[in-house]
């Protein structure tokens, strides 16, 4: 590695990350400097736990993906996850896997990208692990809460719903295009939704506390393939109306200069973090609302039913069925 993290050394690496960031969070009992971090749960409720790992090469470049931005949305990732069980993030583990590339400032970035997010909830990094290996990556389990008998699940839509989304979509791939187009814009925005997703962590509580959950997952790997996911999981038939879907600004700015259907960025873009869920018509209504109090776009494009499958609603009235690609590992 290079000599100052050499110098260093992984033990005083450990101490500096520990200096980095103080225990906040009220269910917290124990963080960095144990053998395990500990924790406590709120009563009425229930934990939950998701892992996520960010590979070079695979999920991101170094060439254009700062140590900053890299941790944002690594974190981002694991929040979402959470959310979207209509949970409560409490606590963080991180595990690096660093090359002979990195120095102490860039793992100093990495932890303010990880931590200015985290930060913003209240959760708390109690722990991880360092290892060297040959290639850079990042682990993170983030460990949360939720409300006991009110977990929003892939296999909880049911006939009659109303098939909602927070946000817009197609931002981040927007954003990943433009990069990789090598398109010259001074317009931030375009790639910021890439670099620095929000996972919907408030949104989720409010639901959670609002509603009984119905389905509900996150749009990490596109949204037609999560749309399969929950039909598939609930064992019901979604129809979806192509002229409701939410297509982000960046979106439709980035097709119009690369002269592509910006419904494609909307249906079979990753790593936008939005919710998509499914509750009664009634509540629908209401969801909507909670959410624009909150700042947030709610649209509804579709509806569950009996049967199987997803199919997609042209202008012109025509229903197509729905290809469930997305990103995929194999």
């Amino acid at each position: 590695m290079r000599a100052c993290l050499r110098k260093l050394g992984e033990f005083g690496l450990i101490e500096r990350i520990k200096r980095g960031g103080r225990s906040r969070g009220r269910n917290i009992l124990l963080g960095i400097g144990d053998d395990a971090a500990a924790f406590r749960l709120s009563p009425g409720h229930v934990g939950s736990a998701t892992t996520d790992t960010l590979v070079e090469g695979t999920h991101f470049d170094p060439r254009y993906t700062g140590f900053h931005d890299l941790g944002w949305k690594a974190m981002a990732a694991n929040l979402s996850d959470i959310a979207a069980m209509g949970g409560r993030p409490l606590m963080a583990l991180v595990s690096l896997t660093l090359t002979g590339r990195q120095s102490v400032k860039d793992v100093d970035d990495l932890y303010r990208g990880m931590r200015a997010l985290a930060g913003r909830f209240a959760v708390d990094i109690a722990g991880g692990d360092i290892v060297r290996g040959r290639e850079l990556s990042v682990t993170i389990t983030v460990i949360g809460e939720c409300r006991k008998g009110n977990l929003g699940l892939r296999s909880g839509a049911r006939p009659g719903d109303a098939v909602l989304v927070t946000g817009t979509l197609g931002g981040s791939r927007a954003g990943l295009q433009l990069i990789n187009s090598k398109l010259i814009t001074k317009n931030a925005k375009l790639l910021i939704k890439h670099l620095r997703p929000e996972p919907r962590v408030r949104e989720a509580l409010a639901l959670a506390g609002s509603f009984r959950l119905h389905g509900m997952i996150d749009i990490s790997d596109g949204l037609a393939s999560e749309l399969h996911h929950l039909a598939r999981e609930s064992e019901v038939g979604i129809a979806i109306d192509r002229g409701a879907l939410p297509v982000s600004p960046e979106a439709l700015a980035v097709a119009g200069k690369l002269g592509q259907d910006p419904a494609g960025y909307c249906l079979y873009g990753g790593e936008d973090y939005e919710l998509l869920f499914t509750l009664p018509r009634r509540d629908a209504i209401k969801a909507k609302a909670l959410m624009r109090k909150l700042g947030t776009q709610c649209t509804v494009i579709g509806q569950a039913s009996a049967g199987r499958g997803v199919r997609l609603t042209g202008r012109n009235g025509r229903s197509v069925s729905l290809a469930g690609s997305g990103y995929r590992h194999f």
